[in-house]
């Protein structure tokens, strides 16, 4: 069974892509992009990165937003990839992978544009069997499973389930609610339910995207 802890801004992890969604502005998010080992940028976060003081390990896409100076100074760690068949995360993840990434943070990406913040919730859902993926918003951590896992968590705490098929078996211990049976129909009946103490888990034979409010 997989196990799932809360993001802490203690954590240092080993790999973060940063998305060119908004850029992180909570505080966990913001300090594990400070403390990762390793920041990954897709293409347009780059330049952001860098005038917050960020020094990129790789930066991945077709380069098209990055400003002539920031060319010459990343020279040595630029990672073009034009195919435009995916999009930059896409690519990001796939040089992390290359690098022998197990597990990744991603960051910022959600926001700016509606559709792509939906389209990258679906794209590392679509990848949760390459590598381990966490997406850490401002507010909360979006984990992708497949499998039966466990959750850390506290009383209270806000969580939310989507299942990516409604023919997806799902059931749950430690949450006040359980899913009509064992179900859950449609993606919005899984929202907003509630932790009922330090760790919940969940059983599902299908793939299945967990949200946690921190």
């Amino acid at each position: 069974m997989g196990k799932y802890n809360l993001p802490k801004p203690t954590d240092r992890p080993d790999m973060v892509i940063l998305a060119a969604g908004d850029y992180p502005d909570g505080v966990v998010a913001r300090a594990l992009l400070e403390q990762a080992r390793e920041v990954i940028c897709c293409d347009g976060a780059a330049e952001e990165f860098c005038r917050n003081g960020g020094n990129p390990t790789a930066v991945v896409g077709d380069l098209d937003s990055l400003s002539t100076e920031l060319r010459e100074q990343l020279s040595d760690r630029l990672c073009h990839r034009p195919d435009q068949n995916t999009n930059d995360l896409w690519k990001s993840l796939s040089v992390a992978i290359e690098r022998g990434a197990r597990r990744v943070t991603v960051l910022g990406a959600f926001g700016r544009r509606e559709d792509h913040s939906i389209g990258n919730l679906m794209l590392l859902a679509a990848r949760m069997n390459d590598v381990e993926i966490e997406m850490v918003g401002d507010r909360g951590v979006f984990n992708f499973i497949d499998s039966d896992s466990s959750f850390e968590s506290f009383a209270g705490e806000q969580v939310s389930l989507f299942t990516l098929s409604p023919a997806t078996s799902i059931s749950t211990r430690g949450l006040r609610y359980e899913p009509p049976h064992d179900r859950l129909s449609a993606m919005w009946q899984g929202v907003s339910n509630e932790s009922l103490g330090d760790e919940f888990s969940i059983r599902t034979d299908g793939p299945t995207i967990v949200y946690r409010l921190f």
